[in-house]
C-alpha cells in the first residue's frame, strides 16, 4: 500500500511538471501572439515642445493622480510625480490592449528590453491615452 502511494505521488508530480513545462510554453507563445496582433502605437507627449518620454503606471489605483498629472501638463502647469512610474522610450512601439471606461488611460504592453535589473523585456501598464500616436515621433533635425 505504501509503495502504491509513492508511485501515484511520483506519477502525479511528473505529470504536473510536464503539464506546466509544456503548457507554460504554449500559454506564453499564444499570449505574445495575441499581444502582437493588437494595434501598434508609439507613446510620447509633446505638451511642451519636442517629443518626450511617457510615464507608465502598472497599477490602476494611481489612475486619478496619474491622469491629473497629465491633464496638468496639457494645461502648462508645473506638475510633480506622486506615484511609482517607469518610462517608455519614444521610438519603440507599444501594443494597445484596452482603454478604461472613461477612455483616459490605455493598457499597453512594451517589449523594450530594459535589462534584468529594470524588469526585462516585457512591461504591461497604463498610459495617458492622449500620449498614444500612430506614427513614431518626428525626428530632430
Amino acid at each position: 500500500m505504501n509503495n502504491l502511494k509513492k508511485r501515484i505521488l511520483w506519477g502525479l508530480g511528473i505529470g504536473f511538471v510536464l503539464f506546466f513545462t509544456v503548457g507554460g510554453h504554449y500559454i506564453n507563445k499564444y499570449h505574445n501572439e495575441y499581444v502582437k496582433n493588437q494595434p501598434k502605437m508609439y507613446c510620447y507627449q509633446m505638451f511642451y515642445g519636442p517629443p518626450n518620454p511617457v510615464l507608465i503606471i502598472e497599477n490602476l489605483k494611481y489612475k486619478e493622480v496619474y491622469s491629473g498629472y497629465y491633464s496638468g501638463l496639457e494645461k502648462g502647469k508645473k506638475q510633480y510625480i506622486e506615484f511609482p512610474v517607469k518610462t517608455l522610450p519614444t521610438t519603440v512601439p507599444v501594443y494597445v490592449l484596452e482603454y478604461t471606461e472613461d477612455s483616459l488611460l490605455a493598457e499597453v504592453v512594451s517589449y523594450y528590453d530594459r535589462g534584468a535589473k529594470f524588469g526585462g523585456s516585457y512591461l504591461r501598464g497604463w498610459v495617458y491615452a492622449k500620449t498614444l500616436h500612430k506614427d513614431p515621433p518626428p525626428s530632430k533635425k
